[in-house]
């Protein structure tokens, strides 16, 4: 193939290629938006009428002028019968022997040399000089123009879907971030709700009855609290010995602030705030005293201390 040919062929694919590529390009970018805002009486008649156009074109291209006719489309070459090799049936003046070996009114004149009348069984059957018009089970062939119009329909329509599914998955998304978001604010509310308990809970005194009378002792003023069955040791810096309450561990903790006080044995709760040091199995009190960690409560207590020290 010569350049020049090559170039007419490249050429010929992209005339054929441009029009789907238009075709594509509108509904992609101009009318699709329609659809997906819920416009659909905009994007109806105007796909509509993009298609009508289209099909147009498919047709406008795919009949060219009768060769019958004069312009530039009359036929310039031989009849398609003959372009598939297949020579028409004669016609009967062909088959009528010259004019010159025809019998004379007064006797038989003998054949020329070379003739020789064609046998009934011999004449070529009409049907199979016929060119195929149609396909053997009798069903026209489905005519270009109309095929290059459903291929632009079915472009139109994957081109839909394809828009569907991206926006459904982009949909999704922003779901699943509208959701992640929607949980970080019910935990930032939470715990602010938390911290506002808590300081509540700090600048509150607590109350407990011991020897017959009422002590109360500020939340922060507590070094740590140690459990003897059914009462409480609770170690202050207002007094120098414990005050000794009837009260639960669980009770206790309900009243004060869950963000200084943590239960690191089944006997003992201690204020970080009054911590000296601390280590994985231990922890010492500013006051000296060294409190152990029950091994049950050492993860829960590794978690505590990072999130609040």
């Amino acid at each position: 193939m010569t350049g020049q040919g090559l170039d007419n062929h490249i050429m010929g694919i992209l005339i054929q290629i441009l029009p789907y590529l238009l075709l594509l390009i509108l509904h992609h970018l101009v009318l699709a938006p329609f659809f997906f805002n819920k416009k659909l009486l905009v994007y109806v008649p105007v796909t509509l009428a993009l298609l009508t156009a289209f099909g147009f074109y498919c047709f406008k291209m795919g009949n060219p002028q009768d060769f019958r006719q004069g312009g530039p489309g009359r036929f310039q070459g031989p009849p398609p019968m003959m372009q598939q090799g297949i020579m028409p049936p004669p016609r009967p003046d062909d088959m009528r022997p010259p004019v010159d070996s025809m019998p004379h009114p007064d006797g038989m004149t003998p054949p020329p040399d070379g003739f020789r009348p064609h046998l009934e069984d011999e004449r070529p059957h009409i049907d199979e000089m016929r060119a195929p018009m149609m396909r053997e089970d009798h069903h026209r062939p489905m005519r270009p123009e109309v095929m290059k119009l459903l291929i632009g329909l079915l472009l139109v329509l994957v081109d839909l879907g394809v828009m569907t599914y991206l926006r459904n998955l982009r949909t999704e998304k922003q779901v699943d971030d509208l959701r992640a978001e929607n949980q970080r604010h019910q935990q930032r509310l939470e715990e602010m709700s938390r911290n506002a308990v808590n300081m509540q809970k700090a600048e509150t005194e607590l109350t407990f009855k011991t020897d017959y009378k009422q002590v109360r002792v500020k939340p922060d003023n507590i070094l740590y609290i140690e459990g003897m069955g059914e009462y409480l040791k609770i170690h202050h810096k207002d007094s120098a010995t414990p005050l000794v309450v009837l009260m639960s561990m669980k009770r206790i903790l309900e009243q004060l602030p869950d963000d200084r006080f943590a239960r690191i044995h089944k006997s003992y709760i201690v204020n970080i705030n009054r911590m000296s040091s601390n280590s994985r199995t231990q922890v010492t009190m500013e006051n000296g005293t060294i409190i152990p960690i029950g091994e049950s409560y050492r993860v829960a207590f590794s978690k505590f201390i990072s999130r609040y020290v």
